[in-house]
């Protein structure tokens, strides 16, 4: 008998509270009622009993008011691409549906997003049966994985006495990948790459490069064929096929936690930094990237460099450590340029290990003999390890280029008076036959894709549309 009417009570309980959806905003409101009731019982006025009778009925009319409205709204989300790079506007469609018999007085729309400077909070109503759409967005300011939502939202009676509540517990993620800059002139090595100037290498022998192209000729392999040439010249063409690996180019990124300044040491930014938008702090109205950081001017490097070289049809393969080992073996093609910004995108300066030793690791632990005929880029701001001694052992034939961040100029705020310590570093590499490059806080490199910005409809909280210039997406 006991836990039948506990049963009872509980599925009671669900019924009256919508699943625990249902709950009290305002209790002290709700204990006028046996109040007010005790007290007209003792003195016995009518006009009392008249009062507890409408304040009950108002009360179980605000309660049927949100049981009957809850249920009834919907809100929905998207999302118009899963990916984007800093800079980037990100913009999301909200939609709103009150399909009840009542007007939504108010709805309290709570995300919990992670995205920095991304704000989707809203107060918001409409008439019975009306559909809202708005548009929410922000500019990208820091790379790395985040999650969208979840969603939290909250409604009321015209009285505040009860509110509905429930949350929209999915979620999904946004990549928000390092922007790409065109570089300055570099002295790329050139390693030693076979292709149509090494002729007497190409062979039918498949191997994973290929040479060139030239037509058909009796007992060729029907395997070799390239078709999408055939089809675009009508002429049957064979692949040829170099022996020799092409001189790839290994990108390397020194991500030890010693050579970086933490975040502490970090001076404020400047009077022309403040006078900035928050939301365009990462670029310049004519299209240029500026940094925040040693680590960011690093990562960008690292990500343009490896488009550029890419761009021009070699291999680039990728290495670095920030407490785990990120390794991309080389290759080609766009999909090369997205591995490694994915093994880009989330990094941190958090790395045990210095440069030489991470290469060193890297080759006892995989067993892997570096090519003399690869080349090296070495992107890294320490200037007081060993490492040029284990690039000189490792480039035998292949070259090398290092690229130099100076951190010091983010913490004295590019002070032309003290020069940068890595100038001694740059001769010393050059006395090696190595060319560098020394980047700072200094530096403003051009976007590979500049923002265009374009007109848009927007809808302002009070629902009405607005025409705003905004930054366009890189990518439209």
């Amino acid at each position: 008998m006991k836990q039948s009417l506990q049963t009872r009570f509980a599925r009671a309980r669900i019924w009256i509270t919508v699943n625990g959806r249902v709950g009290v905003k305002q209790p002290l409101a709700l204990w006028l009622i046996p109040g007010l009731l005790i007290f007209s019982l003792l003195f016995g006025y009518r006009w009392l009993y008249f009062l507890v009778f409408c304040y009950g009925l108002v009360t179980l009319l605000c309660y049927l008011w949100v049981r009957h409205q809850g249920p009834q709204v919907r809100i929905t989300r998207h999302l118009r691409s899963d990916w984007a790079m800093v800079g980037d506007e990100i913009q999301e469609q909200w939609e709103l549906n009150n399909n009840s018999y009542l007007p939504l007085l108010w709805l309290e729309v709570n995300d919990a997003s992670q995205i920095p400077g991304y704000q989707a909070r809203r107060v918001t109503g409409c008439n019975a049966g009306e559909t809202q759409r708005w548009i929410t967005s922000a500019i990208c300011t820091r790379r790395g994985v985040y999650a969208l939502g979840p969603l939290h939202l909250r409604l009321g009676d015209p009285f505040g006495f009860f509110a509905y509540r429930w949350s929209a517990p999915a979620s999904r993620k946004i990549v928000i990948y390092p922007p790409l800059v065109r570089l300055p002139p570099l002295m790329f090595p050139r390693g030693l790459r076979g292709g149509l100037a090494r002729a007497d290498l190409l062979q039918l022998f498949a191997t994973p490069s290929v040479g060139g192209l030239r037509e058909y000729h009796p007992g060729d392999l029907l395997s070799h064929i390239h078709w999408p040439t055939v089809a675009r010249t009508g002429t049957l063409m064979v692949k040829e096929f170099d022996q020799e690996r092409a001189g790839a180019i290994w990108i390397v990124l020194d991500l030890n936690r010693a050579v970086y300044p933490p975040a502490a040491e970090k001076e404020a930014p400047d009077a022309e930094d403040r006078t900035l938008s928050k939301d365009h702090r990462w670029r310049h109205a004519d299209g240029e990237q500026r940094f925040e950081d040693g680590l960011e001017l690093a990562v960008v490097l690292a990500a343009s460099l490896a488009a550029q070289v890419l761009a021009a049809g070699r291999a680039v393969g990728f290495l670095t450590d920030d407490g785990q080992e990120r390794v991309v073996v080389p290759g080609q093609g766009p999909r090369q340029l997205w591995q490694i910004m994915d093994k880009l995108v989330d990094v941190q300066a958090s790395g045990a290990y210095a440069l030489g030793n991470v290469i060193q690791r890297w080759q006892r632990q995989r067993g892997y003999t570096a090519d003399p005929r690869a080349a090296v880029v070495l992107i890294t701001p320490d200037y007081n390890s060993a490492w040029p001694g284990v690039l000189t052992a490792i480039t035998l034939r292949g070259g090398a280029l290092a690229l130099l961040i100076d951190t010091v100029s983010f913490r004295t705020l590019a002070d032309s008076t003290h020069p940068s310590p890595l100038e001694g570093l740059r001769l010393m590499l050059a006395n090696l036959g190595i060319a560098a490059e020394i980047f700072s806080c200094t530096t403003t490199l051009p976007l590979l894709n500049p923002p265009r910005q374009y007109e848009e409809l927007r809808v302002t909280p009070l629902g009405a549309f607005r025409r705003v210039k905004v930054l366009g997406d890189t990518r439209r």
